[in-house]
């Protein structure tokens, strides 16, 4: 598998995946916190995209998890709103990018080309 994308709004999911699988990578998806955890852990990823606000299991949260089994794998916040503290405690954390939301076509493509070439 090459991308991961953990959201709870299924209009992303399919938006993120629809792009991705035409530039012909491959992609999981999960609408939550626990069901991202688990597909990582099963599979093997390239890169990684987590929402920010979900609810149970929150994308710190997953982030937090995904990063005590791979310090390496990039990952990706997606959100809509990031103030300049929550960003200085993301990178803290060793957060690859964050994606904001609106987001384009071009901007998702610069960043999986960017990690798989």
């Amino acid at each position: 598998m090459d991308v991961l994308i953990i959201d709870d709004e299924k209009n992303i999911r399919q938006l993120l995946k629809e792009i991705m699988e035409l530039n012909q990578f491959n992609v999981d998806t999960a609408k939550n916190g626990a069901e991202g955890i688990e597909l990582f852990h099963k599979n093997t990823y390239k890169l990684i995209f987590i929402d920010k606000r979900m609810p149970g299991i929150s994308g710190e949260e997953v982030f937090a998890e995904i990063r005590k089994s791979d310090k390496n794998i990039p990952v990706y916040i997606i959100s809509a709103f990031q103030s300049s503290t929550e960003l200085e405690v993301l990178k803290k954390g060793n957060i690859t990018g964050v994606l904001m939301k609106p987001f384009t076509i071009e901007e998702v493509m610069k960043i999986v080309r960017k990690h798989l070439g």
